[in-house]
Formats: structure tokens, sequence, C-alpha cells
């Protein structure tokens, strides 16, 4: 369906982050699916999936897959480590994700399209024939571009596994030019500030931060676009948005404005992020 919205949620902690409260995902999904969502991406960047084991991204897919109804599900499961990314992709899988998304590996900065293209056909070809894979390019975080070398690669290679692209670069250039190039691609918006501009340019889907709050206002936009009706006023309030959540420590502040908006219990991050002080 053109222009789904996924909320990219939150991994709620307890307040020395060691503990993940469970209890709070559950409470989250209904209240987005109560508030207009289509799906969910777990363990992203803003679940902090780089910060959790093994064992702890096994534990919140599968109560999400328990308490999913009607939502899709995509899960972020790309490690720093190969057989780890191999080891957490086949579980997502077999535990009935839409989904699974893979960060390039990001320890190691200086790699060229060739030891990519190795790492990603190794996971791809470990994934059963079903397994649908979506790429995800953030380079300001990861350190690491995903090239249209690679893209083309993969593509060319690993045609039924292949489903999408998550980008996240903010360079609405490289959307346009992703969506026009894979057009047997599901290309995301990764950039709440270009929800807008991406889906006229044809993109699939959002995949929002904003989302986790205000699913409803991320989907206006798509609605109004679908309608044939302009759709700058629920942008510039997203855009609104983000610069609030930009002032501070963007995860915990979404954790905070989610107790305060949507009744959840304060949650916090795990360190190296930093919780919200009266400073």
């Amino acid at each position: 369906m053109p222009g789904e919205i996924f909320a990219a949620t939150v991994t709620p902690f307890s307040e020395d982050g060691r503990r993940i409260d469970l209890d709070y995902v559950v409470a989250h999904l209904a209240y987005l699916q109560a508030n207009g969502a289509d799906g969910v991406l777990i363990l992203g960047t803003n679940g902090e999936g780089p910060s959790l084991s093994l064992l702890e991204r096994r534990q919140i897919i599968d109560v999400v897959m328990g308490n999913r109804r009607e939502l899709r599900v995509f899960a972020g499961t790309g490690c720093a480590s190969l057989t780890d990314t191999i080891e957490i992709s086949q579980y997502a899988c077999s535990a009935g994700v839409d989904a699974v998304m893979l960060v390039p590996p990001f320890y190691y900065k200086e790699v060229d399209d060739q030891g990519l293209i190795d790492y990603y056909a190794a996971v791809i070809a470990a994934l059963p024939d079903e397994a649908q894979v979506i790429l995800y390019n953030i380079p300001d975080v990861s350190g690491v571009e995903i090239s249209e070398a690679l893209v083309d690669h993969l593509v060319a290679k690993q045609t039924k596994k292949m489903a999408g692209i998550k980008e996240t670069s903010y360079s609405l250039s490289r959307l346009q030019r992703y969506i026009q190039r894979y057009p047997q691609l599901s290309v995301y918006v990764g950039g709440d500030s270009l929800i807008s501009a991406g889906l006229k340019a044809g993109a699939a889907g959002a995949i929002s931060g904003v989302a986790n709050i205000y699913p409803q206002l991320v989907r206006e936009v798509g609605q109004r676009l679908r309608a044939g009706a302009d759709a700058e006023a629920p942008q510039a309030a997203i855009n609104r948005l983000r610069q609030v959540l930009h002032r501070y420590p963007t995860l915990a502040a979404i954790k905070h404005w989610l107790h305060l908006v949507a009744g959840l219990p304060q949650a916090f991050v795990r360190p190296p992020l930093r919780n919200l002080t009266l400073q």
C-alpha cells in the first residue's frame, strides 16, 4: 500500500538502563495501532538495536510478534558481526516478521563495495526463501554508505529476497534516485523532514521517529497527498516537532513525550545515550 506509515519504535529501559519494560512495548503497540500506524520498525536506531544483546532482541521480537495484531513488523537485525546478523535475522524470519532491515556492519569504516557485497550476500543466502530484506542506509550514524553499486549487485543476484531500502541520509536527491533506479523495491523515507517530498516522489511509505508519538499526524501527510490536497501543514507540524526533539537527547525526549501524550510509563535510554536532566 503506497504511503504506509511505520513507527520506528523506541525500546523502553529502566532508569539504570539494564532492564527492558516489555509491558511498555505491548502498550505502545496498542497505542500506535489505535492512532493510525500501519506498522512498526523495531530494533532500529530509535530502538537502540546495536545496544541490545541477541537475547534481548529475541525477547522484543517475541513480544512484538505476539501482540502485533494488524500491524506490519520490520525488525532491525544488522550487527557488526556477520554471524550475529545471520543468527538474529534467521530468528526474526522464523518468528514471522514481514521483513528484516540490515544496516551495514558499522565497526570497520574503510570497507569497499566488494566487502559489503560479500557480507550482505552471506546474510541473505542464510535466510529462508520467503525472507524479505530491507537495506538501511544511514551513513551519518553507521559511518558506512550503501552505494548504488552495492544495491545493483544485490538486486541482480537476490531478486526474490530484496524487498526495499530505508533511506536516511536526509538527501532528497538520493531518495529520488533510489525510487527511479529501483522500481522493483519499496523505498521508505527515513527522515521525518522529507516525508511529504518523498511520498510525492513515489516512496512506498515512511519509517518515522515522530510516528512513535503522533502516527496520525504522519499518516495525514499521505492521506492529503493521495487526495490531491496540500500536505504542507502536517509536514510543517512534523518539522516543528523534530526541532523540539533535537534540543534534547532525542531518544530520551521521545520516551518522555510518550509518557506525557500517550500515558505510557516513564522510560529511559541505555548508556552511552543520556537521559533527560533538569539542567
